[in-house]
């Protein structure tokens, strides 16, 4: 930032108006003091002609810290119009009343020109200097570019959000979630698995791109979940059977007209036992979990889940169903249960996208299996976890809801399974597959 004409001023001389300086907190004065001990003072302050000082209060302070007399100074108008510009971006970021977005601009305006100008020099910058040339944290400063970097892409959550904190906070769960996950453009040139194409001598590269993200695939789930993943999923949507016989056809309407399916407590423990034993074999190691589960089983499933590694929030996710249908269990002794629970859990402290309520209301549909999740709930809770880093997977899939609705939320890939050949069909008529 020096022009290379400077002058040697008394000390007594600068003038620091303190109610006009915003920097109110001179922190590590006694280190840079030790530095311009020992190394002399490489960047003069500045002030104006009348001896008002314009920038370098720390450097101004550090000198009355070591007893020195005399300080080396420069002329603002002497400076070229680089160092001027980024007098004014360090003024404007001390500002009190700066809007936080404009902040947020001054500071990654000023890190950007600090770069060029040590690159002009030969030099290198950092992040760690510009905290420094700032006077403000490293992790302020790193949270002021990553959400620049946000506003940038128009990310709306940011774009719109009230405050700083809020912006910074959306930002760096969506940093983390990218980190721990495939980016979608690799994922557009990589289908699953080379299994999936019927020659499992074939690898990635000589697959062609999918035009589409989501699948449902004919398969069982405990033969599938013997195979160890090269591309695990990081969101696990869990419909098993409840085991509590509601997917007997015998007086169920809708399972007549669907078919049924096996609904027994024996299929629930083991596919759950399954589930837990396997679960590293497809689940990433940061990863988000949503686990539908009937309230008779609450703690065997809460203990089964925690035991396998997932960290589950004792409190689950509930649909109430606005329609008021549900199961009456005996129509003389109790009432009509008009609610389903899943479990929320997580691996490696995976960051949701944003925070739903954890319970919703939406009426019970029955388009293409007797028991589907409905599309509104779904969006619902799946806004909480889904984004463009979300590799889904529905071990049993039924309707394919869970699937079309993380494929509309934009998620990179959305696996659905299901061992009824007929409601493969029905799922792939739902998500218009071929």
């Amino acid at each position: 930032m020096t022009s290379g004409n400077f002058e040697i001023v008394p000390l007594t001389s600068i003038l620091v108006n303190r109610d006009d300086r915003q920097r109110r907190e001179l922190r590590n004065i006694e280190e840079l003091a030790e530095s311009i001990r020992a190394n002399g003072l490489i960047n003069p302050i500045v002030v104006t002609r009348d001896m008002e000082l314009v920038a370098g209060e720390r450097r101004y302070t550090a000198h009355q810290y070591l007893g020195f007399d005399s300080i080396a100074v420069q002329y603002a108008e002497d400076l070229p119009s680089m160092a001027l510009h980024l007098i004014e971006l360090e003024e404007n970021i001390r500002r009190e009343d700066l809007d936080w977005q404009d902040h947020v601009n001054a500071v990654s305006r000023f890190h950007q020109l600090k770069t060029e100008e040590a690159a002009q020099e030969g030099e290198s910058w950092s992040q760690d200097r510009t905290a420094e040339e700032l006077n403000m944290s490293q992790a302020h400063v790193n949270r002021h570019l990553l959400v620049k970097k946000a506003l940038d892409a128009g990310v709306k959550e940011v774009v719109e959000a009230p405050k700083l904190s809020t912006a910074a906070n959306f930002a760096q769960r969506q940093a983390e979630r990218k980190k721990s996950s495939l980016l979608k453009e690799v994922r557009q040139q990589t289908p699953r698995s080379p299994a999936e194409s019927g020659d499992p001598d074939l690898t990635l590269d000589d697959l062609p791109p999918p035009e589409r993200f989501a699948e449902v695939l004919n398969r069982d789930f405990k033969i599938f979940s013997e195979e160890v993943l090269t591309n695990p999923y990081n969101f696990i949507h869990c419909d098993f059977p409840y085991g509590v016989n509601a997917g007997d056809t015998k007086g169920q309407s809708g399972a007549k007209s669907f078919g049924g399916y096996a609904d027994s407590p024996d299929i629930y423990f083991d596919l759950l036992k399954t589930f837990c034993d396997r679960l590293d074999n497809f689940t990433a190691a940061s990863a988000h979990l949503m686990f539908w589960f009937s309230m008779d089983y609450y703690t065997e499933t809460l203990e089964a889940l925690r035991a396998a590694g997932w960290s589950v929030s004792p409190f689950p996710l509930v649909w109430y169903k606005s329609d008021n249908s549900g199961i009456l269990p005996d129509s003389n002794r109790g009432p009509r249960r008009i609610y389903e629970t899943a479990f929320f859990g997580s691996k490696g402290d995976r960051k949701i996208v944003r925070a739903v309520g954890n319970c919703t209301p939406s009426p019970a549909t029955k388009q293409f299996h007797m028991s589907e999740k409905p599309l509104e709930m779904l969006e619902h809770f799946f806004r909480m976890i889904v984004d463009d880093t979300t590799l889904l997977l529905d071990p049993t899939c039924g309707s394919g809801n869970a699937v079309k609705v993380a494929e509309q939320l934009g998620a990179n890939w959305a696996t659905g399974l299901e061992l009824n050949p007929e409601y493969v069909e029905l799922a792939k008529e739902n998500l218009e597959l071929d």
